[in-house]
This record gives C-alpha cells, sequence and structure tokens, in this order.
C-alpha cells in the first residue's frame, strides 16, 4: 500500500504554494485570536497555528456569499488555482486540519466557496481532519473558512490532485 504525497500544504509559517501562474494556492487569515495575555506573534507563528475563539464566532445563519457579511467574519481564505494539472481530467480532494481546544464546546466551521455554502462541519474535542472534494480544477476556487463557534486551532490545509 502506497500514500500519495500532497500536492501541497498550508500553513501559518508556510502559507503559499506557487510553482506557476495556473500551479499555485494561498492560505490567509482574517481575524485569529490569542489567548489572554498581552499578544504574542511569535508563539502564534512558533505553534504554527492559528487560533479561534468561541466569543468572536460569526453566526451561523448568515449567508457568507454577501461580502457585507463576510468582511467581520473571523476567518481562513484560501486561493487555489491549479489549472496546470489538465483541469478536465482531474480532481482535487482537501484535508483540513484543526485543534479542538474545550471538550464542553464543540467547534463549528462553515465552508464556502463565492457560489454558497459547501460544508458546515462540526469539530470535536482534540485533532480533527475533514475531506472536501472538489470536482473540476477548471477555474481558479476561493474557499472560506468562517469560524462558527468554539476554540480552534487551524493547523493547516492539504490538497492532493487526484
Amino acid at each position: 500500500m502506497s500514500c500519495l504525497d500532497a500536492t501541497f500544504t498550508l500553513t501559518p509559517l508556510s502559507p503559499i504554494y506557487y510553482k506557476s501562474a495556473h500551479n499555485r494556492a494561498e492560505l490567509y487569515c482574517h481575524g485569529a485570536d490569542f489567548l489572554s495575555g498581552a499578544p504574542n506573534l511569535s508563539s502564534l507563528y512558533a505553534s504554527d497555528e492559528f487560533f479561534f475563539d468561541s466569543r468572536y464566532a460569526s453566526d451561523p445563519n448568515l449567508d457568507y456569499t454577501q461580502w457585507a457579511n463576510r468582511k467581520k467574519a473571523r476567518l481562513l481564505r484560501s486561493l487555489i488555482d491549479l489549472g496546470d494539472y489538465g483541469a478536465a481530467h482531474k480532481q482535487l480532494a482537501l484535508i483540513f486540519g484543526f485543534y479542538v481546544l474545550d471538550s464542553s464546546v464543540d467547534g463549528r466551521v462553515l465552508v464556502y466557496s463565492d457560489a454558497g455554502l459547501l460544508q458546515d462541519q462540526k469539530l470535536v474535542y482534540g485533532d480533527n481532519q475533514f475531506l472536501l472534494e472538489i470536482e473540476s480544477l477548471d477555474l481558479p476556487l476561493t474557499l472560506y473558512f468562517i469560524h462558527a463557534g468554539g476554540y480552534w486551532f487551524s493547523r493547516g490545509i492539504s490538497g492532493y490532485v487526484v
């Protein structure tokens, strides 16, 4: 049995994958929180995680395809353009890694594209991974991971072209 190597992996320490204009992926964080005390950016990046605090979670009932709602939300945004892979014959499997800090409060992530909600994902205490399958690489894709509840850390995204 063999394992498939990731085409790209994006983390806070390594948020950009770039081979060419149509073989790239990027990860942006809008509104990560800090634990109590003064913000310590060096420890945030040393741990290679972004923290999201339940007190600042977004309303899960809003439509985040609307810019007016999205601009106020704490979220991760990923831009993916893998058109050089022969888009008509390839798919993309994305694996998202999260860690939920508090066993009494489940985490929640809403995964949006500009076209609408793709997935409403519940995160439970401890390490979490979930899969999102993209059927076509015809066009560049922007994904938004809206913080909709819980205390959790984002550990990154890995993409597999298959």
